[in-house]
């Protein structure tokens, strides 16, 4: 199976946002580019799953989980896992999701700080 994490040519780790909300999602990719970390932006599950099948690179899916299209972000992170099982992944919701969410990633509450989701993307990575 492809494996689309690796370090960008600089040595940048690369963060998939997927979050449908274009502030939330805005203000975090800033937050997360600040940091140090390459940020590739979707708007929904099925724009990242396209970005990750057509060979796009990332270490971790930080994605919401209520969005439009044909998936949410919990569909998302699942076909992630069985696909890529080396990404990390972060899950958000202002709903506490499935009982099981833990499996599927780290879960972060909305609304949250920009800083303590930036740290939970570091944490998540080792770094």
């Amino acid at each position: 199976m492809p494996d689309p994490g690796t370090k960008d040519e600089l040595g940048h780790v690369c963060v998939l946002l997927v979050e449908d909300e274009l502030l939330i999602r805005a203000l975090l990719a800033e937050e997360l580019r600040g940091t140090g970390f390459l940020v590739v932006e979707a708007e929904n599950a099925d724009e990242a799953w396209r970005y990750l099948e057509a060979g796009g690179k990332a270490d971790l899916v930080f994605s919401d989980i209520m969005m439009p299209g044909s998936m949410n972000g919990l569909e998302l992170i699942r076909r992630v896992r069985a696909r890529y099982p080396r990404l990390k992944t972060i899950i958000t919701s202002a709903n506490p999701g499935p009982a099981n969410i833990s499996e599927l990633g780290v879960f972060i509450p909305k609304p949250y700080r920009l800083e303590a989701a930036a740290n939970a993307a570091r944490a998540s990575l080792g770094l």
